[in-house]
């Protein structure tokens, strides 16, 4: 039976620079969230294994879901992708329509050590803090699995927030309106606690399954698999569990409240959001030699394309089945782009058709209500290349409502959008990018990026695509309220799209640039359009109360690799 080490040595014979093992001791204080960083910078975006964690001897594996390619590994030996993010989605849609039921089994590794009532001690796991702004330490990979009240054969598998509380306890919030929730509600409606496990450290597989936010996983993570899920059943609890996890924490969520959070969530800001339950857990069982898998939270790469993989592969399938051609090159949620944008290619022998651009940006706001703001752009444009994307709109979009552009008011939206007036709606924008290239505009006069201009209010600029001043990003003082007099500016007079942000942004950084243009622009408030030009205000507005996620100062700069 396949489980975490068994997918975690084929990592290391097909692709070994994508696992880097950590030696020396890191402190489960920070240190994890800055290594993270450290990898992302880097192309492969590599897993990491810790070792030795500071006041523990259980190691660490971490950003194991931050690469497509690794991700792909999960789905059974014979479906490795690599050719994108396209033949992922058309690999994961085509083992998904299926599903293998799991075996139960009368014992597995899982069970190799057995902790129940006083024995049992949380704090023992190395559990990390990731940010300062954290309520506490954070459980990221723990997948709680239950039966449905009103049908025990149906099991549900539910990421939730954990924050550890104490030696048997942890404060959790549970996705409202998701089927963890539902289940909970059933079960506190007949007066009862509802009985869990958590699952730490399990094949890939299932932690797939899992983000798909259906029911009966294990069915479908055995479709992944290509071979059945092993089940033992718990030691306190009627749940069945996988029997080749590495941890498995049995309890139940009690009716009791508990404090939870603040956590940082998807978008990089902390959310205080809780339903404020308690988790209550009666026995622990694991490996003799456990790896505690941790999943990196914020808006890192690990955390957006596990979220995001298993909803994105079917709705590209959506878009290819009901759009009349196939017209689809490429499709990407740029995990800086938070789940709020998403990038489309449209293949090159339809990409003059007459409205096509809008009908696949329309598709796909109707499939996709985390998205705010859809780009169409030609075939050969690379998604990735965040630069490369924004000069193509500014190179290519007619800026004109009604022909490049299409912007929408009020539409249902994701509840943690910290730029929405109003929780749960959001403005929206289409870009058509797939015309021709529009002839560059004349300079107004010499201008050299970072020049001091000071009529305009401009600190800083910066022209992101090399050598095509046709995409400028600009930071202005901070009490600039009008951005129009940028359209005026001699050093900006080349650019047809200008992307105003904030101080703590890098703006020769595309991906940071896309991430303030996710989080922090509402389309029909803030998007300045005039002349063929458009300003783009993603500026923090007035009375923005969402706290970014960050490192105290004393750790950014360590635990360099």
């Amino acid at each position: 039976m396949r489980s975490l080490r068994t997918y975690l040595e084929r990592l290391w014979n097909i692709a070994p620079d994508q696992l880097v093992t950590v030696r020396e001791p890191v402190d489960w204080r920070y240190e994890v969230t800055v290594h993270v960083a450290e990898m992302e910078k880097r192309d492969r975006n590599p897993a990491l294994l810790f070792e030795r964690v500071k006041g523990h001897s259980m190691p660490l594996l971490v950003n194991l879901f931050g690469n497509v390619d690794r991700i792909s590994l999960a789905l059974g030996e014979k479906s490795h992708v690599s050719g994108g993010r396209l033949e992922f989605y058309d690999e994961w849609n085509r083992l998904f329509a299926r599903g293998v039921a799991p075996v139960h089994v009368k014992d597995g590794p899982v069970k190799e050590i057995r902790l129940r009532g006083a024995d049992v001690d949380l704090t023992s796991l190395p559990i990390p803090r990731f940010y300062e702004q954290d309520g506490g330490r954070y459980v990221t990979a723990g997948l709680v699995a239950a039966r449905d009240p009103g049908n025990p054969e149906e099991m549900n598998l539910s990421y939730v927030r954990m924050h550890l509380k104490g030696r048997d306890r942890f404060g959790v919030s549970l996705h409202s309106r998701g089927h963890m929730w539902q289940d909970f509600e059933s079960s506190k409606e007949a007066g009862d606690p509802l009985d869990v496990a958590v699952i730490i450290g399990a094949h890939p597989a299932i932690y797939l399954a899992a983000a798909a936010k259906i029911t009966d996983e294990y069915r479908k993570a055995g479709a992944l698999l290509g071979e059945a899920v092993e089940l033992v059943r718990c030691e306190t609890v009627d749940v069945p569990v996988p029997a080749q996890a590495e941890v498995v924490l049995e309890g139940q969520i009690t009716l009791e409240e508990e404090d939870e959070g603040p956590f940082t969530e998807y978008t990089g800001y902390i959310s205080g959001r809780s339903t404020r339950n308690q988790l209550r857990v009666s026995a622990v069982t694991r490996r003799e030699d456990a790896i505690f898998l941790a999943v990196a939270p914020s808006n890192s790469a690990e955390h957006l394309l596990l979220s995001g993989l298993p909803k994105q592969a079917r709705i590209s399938r959506a878009i290819a089945d009901f759009t009349h051609t196939p017209a689809l090159g490429d499709i990407s949620w740029p995990v800086w782009g938070t789940h709020f944008v998403c990038l489309i290619s449209i293949r090159e022998p339809v990409r003059q058709t007459p409205g096509l651009a809008k009908q696949l940006g329309l598709l796909l706001l109707g499939l996709d209500h985390y998205v705010k703001m859809v780009a169409i752009l030609p075939a050969e444009t690379d998604l990735s290349n965040m630069p490369e994307v924004l000069g193509t709109v500014a190179l290519r979009c007619d800026f004109r409502e009604g022909s490049g552009l299409e912007t929408l008011g009020e539409v249902f939206s994701q509840w943690l959008d910290p730029s929405s007036p109003r929780a749960g709606t959001s403005s929206k924008m289409i870009i058509d990018a797939t015309g021709p290239a529009v002839q560059p505009l004349e300079p107004l006069s010499g201008a050299r990026e970072g020049a001091a201009t000071g009529a305009e209010g401009i600190v800083d600029f910066a022209f992101p695509c090399e050598g095509d001043p046709s995409l400028s990003v600009v930071i202005v003082e901070s009490r600039t309220q009008d951005l129009t007099g940028l359209l005026g500016a001699a050093t900006l007079g080349r650019s047809r799209l200008i992307v105003c942000v904030n101080a703590d942004i890098d703006i020769r950084d595309g991906r940071q640039v896309l991430w303030a243009v996710a989080t922090r622009l509402q389309p029909a408030s803030d998007a300045i359009v005039r002349d063929g030009r458009m300003i783009l205000d993603a500026r923090k507005g007035d009375g923005w109360t969402a706290r970014k996620a960050s490192l105290p100062s004393s750790t950014r700069h360590a635990g360099g690799i």
